[in-house]
């Protein structure tokens, strides 16, 4: 309705908050001809005052309406988006449903409760055995103290079972700490957390271009082993793969020329094949979880010969992959080294989906120690360990990842109030790992080769 037509309309209105509704009685006074009268006509008079003040009235009410009926125009457009992303919320929480299912947040059953600490008594005995210290000596009187609780809560029909068992996790992980480290380890390992990332040093498009987006890609991380640079792209959906990319100097990597293709697996769907990107070159052998299983396969790249070892429990196909932001796919089970050696992270249904830092024996692959985190796994987009220490990134902006959790396999102790930029070029981080030969970290960006130097 135009605006004039609409004051006009409020005429009568005004009328009736006015006195001009009402007649006038006067005195008259009769002449020959004529009756005289005296009639007060601004009674009448036009209510200009209160025309002016209904016509900002109405002028606010149809700003508002105009600023409502925008917004509602923007609601309708943004709403697709809303709703897409509802769904991808919805989406992946139902990845998560298995929590329900397996109780992860209600009291542990007494059974279990029992089996777990006749485990870490046994472990705790044998170590003490082997390698008295002062260390498995306090586990075996704390053991001792947890056993006669168990049974004063079983007494006392009092159970507090989640606290018992974070309390014998941390048992199990100090009794980790305490096992025996091979004589002739040397560590250049410093005591302090890392504390800062560089700016990229390296950062270079993949050789085989942007048809590749996902794989892992680093130099040969064990030292006195020949130096090396190698890249594994994934195919079929980034999901695997059977040719490892090696370049024998940096030139030669960064001029991408001189290299070698070294087939693990005679076709990327053959069962010694490379499954996910957490591969890792490590004494001139290629670790990486093999061909849809939860196994973890070595190619010597100098025998040709495969090994292969099943990692007990371990989520695989998409189970319990780097989450966060979203999920990275095939990232279950992550090779990493350090100066201590070879680690594996994944997860299993028994650690709830929280991290389980192992280490491995590089020869067997038998897993020699294993630490378990309060870290969900799917709550991390990578992670990676330095000096027998998990650090683990977090999805902060398409430009930015950020360092924000470490867990030390020595202290048992971790630390979430990280907050270490990472730069990169892309949102996916495929592979993030450390070299402890240049003590650099190695990054797979979505289709870009990016390296990082560390501070602590």
């Amino acid at each position: 309705m135009p605006l004039t037509l609409l004051l006009w309309s409020l005429l009568p209105l005004l009328c009736l908050l006015t006195e001009c509704e009402g007649t006038q009685r006067v005195q008259g006074q009769q002449t020959v001809d004529s009756c005289l009268c005296e009639v007060n006509a601004t009674l009448w008079d036009f209510p200009a005052q209160t025309f002016e003040n209904v016509s900002e009235t109405v002028q606010t009410c149809r700003d508002s309406l105009e600023r409502l009926q925008a917004q509602v125009l923007l609601t309708d457009r943004k709403m697709p988006k809303i709703t897409a992303t509802v769904k991808n919320i919805t989406d992946r929480l139902h990845a998560f449903q298995y929590l329900n299912s397996n109780s992860l947040y209600h009291a542990l059953h007494l059974r279990q409760l029992n089996q777990e600490l006749e485990e870490l008594e046994n472990d705790i005995k044998t170590t003490h055995r082997s390698a008295p210290t002062v260390q498995t000596k306090g586990l075996t009187q704390e053991v001792s103290k947890v056993r006669d609780e168990v049974k004063d809560m079983q007494k006392k029909n009092v159970f507090n079972l989640e606290t018992v068992r974070e309390n014998l996790r941390s048992m199990r992980n100090r009794l980790e700490t305490c096992r025996t480290i091979h004589s002739q380890f040397r560590s250049n390992c410093s005591q302090r957390l890392m504390t800062n990332v560089s700016s990229p040093v390296v950062t270079k498009l993949n050789p085989y271009g942007k048809s590749y987006p996902s794989g892992s890609w680093g130099r040969e991380t064990k030292p006195d082993s020949p130096e090396s640079y190698w890249v594994q792209p994934l195919v079929s959906s980034s999901k695997h793969g059977n040719v490892v990319r090696r370049y024998h100097s940096y030139e030669d990597f960064m001029a991408s020329k001189n290299h070698q293709d070294v087939s693990v697996a005679s076709s990327y769907t053959s069962s010694n094949a490379i499954q996910g990107p957490g591969s890792l070159l490590y004494g001139e052998a290629m670790y990486y979880q093999c061909y849809n299983t939860g196994e973890l396969c070595r190619y010597d790249m100098r025998t040709h010969g495969v090994t292969r070892k099943l990692l007990p429990e371990a989520g695989f196909s998409n189970q319990f992959p780097y989450c966060y932001y979203s999920c990275r796919d095939w990232t279950d089970i992550d090779l990493s080294a350090d100066e201590m050696g070879l680690w594996v992270l994944y997860a299993t249904q028994r650690s709830h989906g929280n991290l389980l830092v192992s280490r491995l024996d590089a020869e067997s692959l038998n897993v020699t120690n294993t630490w378990t985190t309060r870290l969900f796994k799917k709550a991390a987009t990578n992670a990676f360990m330095v000096c027998g220490v998990l650090y683990a990134t977090r999805f902060d902006s398409r430009y930015r990842e950020e360092v924000f959790y470490a867990f030390d396999t020595n202290t048992g102790k971790e630390d979430n109030t990280l907050s270490i930029p990472l730069e990169k070029v892309g949102d996916g981080v495929a592979n993030l790992h450390y070299n402890p030969v240049d003590r650099m970290l190695y990054m797979y960006n979505d289709y870009y080769l990016m390296s990082y130097r560390p501070y602590f």
